[in-house]
């Protein structure tokens, strides 16, 4: 059986990895969407995202990475998944994953949505929370990937810069 776990992973956090390793244990085949959400902006590209993703699952032999800009039923569609994977920290999530829950299955019947619970260590890790700190120049490295923590590292300019964007993935509002 196949499943998918979509987000933006923006970036990638330890929750995330979590919730992955877990969904990965009860799937024949886990495929991670990185999946934009016009509600949130960028902190990296799409395709650094991707890269990052990659590099932090690397040790999980039955998952796939891609990139899907629609819907996450379509997603699990095109994944041909029968499972949406969802991860809840808390009961703010909930409602939201109720809703979309919903919605998913009034779109979509035939795919079943699947929420775990994220450990409680990871209640308060959340790509926002990440992405707070480093406008702020303080330190993540106990909440994302090694691999991840690496880049940001290098790359660090978030600090300095007035926008969130890294990597220019918003170079088209730069441009206007």
């Amino acid at each position: 059986m196949k499943a998918v776990f979509c987000g933006t992973f923006d970036p990638v956090t330890r929750g995330h990895l979590a919730l992955i390793q877990r969904a990965a244990g009860l799937f024949d085949h886990l495929c991670v969407v990185i999946s934009p959400n016009s509600d949130k902006h960028c902190l990296l590209s799409a395709d650094l995202r991707r890269r990052l993703l990659e590099e932090s699952v690397a040790h999980l032999p039955n998952i796939s990475v891609m990139e899907f800009d629609g819907l996450a039923v379509d997603a699990a569609r095109a994944a041909g998944a029968g499972v949406l994977v969802r991860g809840l920290r808390s009961a703010a999530d909930a409602d939201y994953e109720c809703n979309m829950a919903g919605m998913n299955r009034r779109i979509a019947p035939d795919i079943e949505t699947l929420v775990l619970f994220s450990a409680p260590e990871d209640t308060l890790v959340s790509s926002s929370n990440v992405r707070e700190l480093l406008k702020y120049g303080l330190p993540v490295d106990d909440l994302v990937p090694a691999q991840v923590n690496r880049w940001l590292q290098e790359n660090r300019t978030a600090k300095t810069r007035q926008t969130h964007d890294i990597t220019g993935c918003n170079d088209k509002e730069e441009q206007k």
